[in-house]
């Protein structure tokens, strides 16, 4: 037996099959020819009816002008009934095969054009509605479900016959409404033989043109509808993968360069590590709320500041925070050493800032942070499982980086000598001699910041690399 879910009811019938129609303006170009097809196909049967009848009793007819009538009944009954009948036809057998094949959109342009303009002749654009039933129906299904161009050459096409015949009317090449001898209307009295004919006819053409119109449009604002209702889900995507990536990365991923973001690539980085000092007994004396308002507001300055000269926050390990320039974008950047040491001097600058505020705040020993920065080679692109992947960098010149800043005295600025010799122009350093790491098997020259933080200098947007 089905359960049905008590928190989703059951669709109505119409949902269900709106759902399964879908939208036309989505449809192939096979499935747009059937739809048109065979909502017109009823309609130049009809037209073919009036003209047998016509033909075989003229005596209910009176105004139609018989020898005429007797003449292009075969030709509307092949080319203009037989037209639609072949193109449903086509469109049947190409809507597996070729779905989106264009010559069954150009015959449905073509017999809308060329048809309805001749047959429009044929009864007196300017006498009968057979024009703005044929002709703007026509036009504006075709706008919003074929191809634009192709749309409006039919209608020029359409049109052209139109004013080109009454032209040749005027002048008296052509005679105006060959189809026609006298009126339909005598005596203010329109002829019933008309009524049930074609003006039955242009008026189910008109509904049946509006309602095609008004189930299309429908179908497309409901599309709409979604559309917005799929942006503002991404909006707040956009919002949530911005928390959760780097920023470059987030900027990448939504201007669609998923390659600057999926491959693995060894490039030259300035790699930056920080940590707090004593982190642990720290938290030991602070309350867990208090220490996590503290903890998140020294993670969003550290960002912002981060931001604003253009690097890549990799990831928060704890307390510790990696960020790194040169990738995704700008691995050639010659500054990118030179921006990632004078953010370290502004962190450290504003953590003094900062620490004043938590001690007014009660913070007896506020956090203090050591900060270690090395500039090489490493690889640096996607790593991790097939479902979970994460945009990091990874290798010695990594491990470098994060051993600079354990070695780091609280408050101050660790350089590695390749991160020295690319900013020992523009950041005065002091030599603090050589260290044997833990992992590597020779000493490491590192050198101290000793320059004091210059506001002046602080970028004042965010930096975006532009590659």
């Amino acid at each position: 037996m089905r359960v049905l879910d008590d928190a989703a009811p059951a669709r109505s019938w119409s949902s269900r099959l709106g759902a399964r129609i879908g939208n036309p303006v989505n449809w192939s170009i096979a499935d747009k020819a059937l739809l048109i097809g065979v909502g017109v196909l009823p309609f130049t049967a009809w037209h073919t009816a009036i003209l047998m009848h016509a033909a075989r009793h003229p005596e209910a007819v009176p105004y139609f002008d018989h020898a005429f009538v007797a003449w292009v009944t075969p030709i509307v009954a092949i080319g203009w009934f037989g037209g639609w009948l072949a193109l449903v036809a086509l469109a049947w057998a190409l809507r597996r095969r070729r779905p989106d094949a264009v010559v069954l959109e150009i015959g449905v342009i073509a017999l809308f054009a060329v048809g309805g303009g001749l047959l429009t002749y044929t009864l007196g654009a300017f006498t009968s509605n057979y024009f703005g039933a044929v002709g703007v129906s026509g036009f504006v299904v075709g706008l919003i479900l074929l191809e634009r161009r192709r749309v409006l050459a039919g209608a020029f096409t359409f049109i052209g016959i139109v004013y080109a015949t009454t032209v040749a009317q005027l002048l008296g090449i052509l005679p105006y409404a060959p189809m026609l001898t006298a009126s339909p209307v005598e005596a203010h009295r329109i002829q019933v033989s008309w009524v049930l004919g074609f003006g039955q006819l242009t008026t189910a053409v008109e509904l049946f043109g509006l309602s095609l119109i008004y189930f299309i449009v429908i179908r497309w604002r409901k599309r709409e509808e979604e559309l917005a209702a799929t942006a503002d889900q991404l909006v707040r995507a956009n919002d949530l993968i911005s928390r959760f990536v780097a920023a470059q990365v987030a900027d990448q991923i939504r201007a669609g360069n998923y390659g600057a973001v999926e491959r693995t690539d060894r490039r030259r980085l300035t790699i930056f590590f920080s940590d707090i000092r004593d982190f642990g007994s720290t938290a030991d004396r602070i309350e867990p709320e208090e220490l996590s308002e503290i903890l998140n507001e020294y993670f969003h300055e550290m960002v912002q500041i981060a931001e604003r000269y253009g690097g890549t926050v990799d990831k928060f390990m704890g307390d510790a925070i990696m960020i790194f320039f040169g990738a995704p974008l700008g691995p050639h950047e010659p500054d990118h050493a030179v921006r990632a040491v004078r953010m370290a001097m502004e962190m450290q600058h504003r953590m003094v800032e900062l620490r004043q505020v938590w001690r007014e705040r009660g913070i007896e020993e506020p956090f203090e942070i050591r900060i270690g920065i090395n500039t090489g080679i490493a690889n640096v692109g996607a790593f991790g499982a097939k479902g979970r992947m994460d945009y990091t960098a990874i290798g010695r010149q990594v491990n470098l980086a994060a051993r600079l800043q354990v070695t780091c005295e609280p408050g101050r600025v660790l350089l590695s000598h390749a991160t020295w010799a690319l900013v020992k122009g523009e950041v005065d350093c002091v030599p603090k001699g050589e260290l044997l790491l833990k992992g590597f098997h020779h000493p490491v020259r590192i050198y101290e910041v000793s320059d004091a933080f210059d506001p002046e200098a602080a970028p004042q947007a965010p930096v975006r690399s532009t590659g």
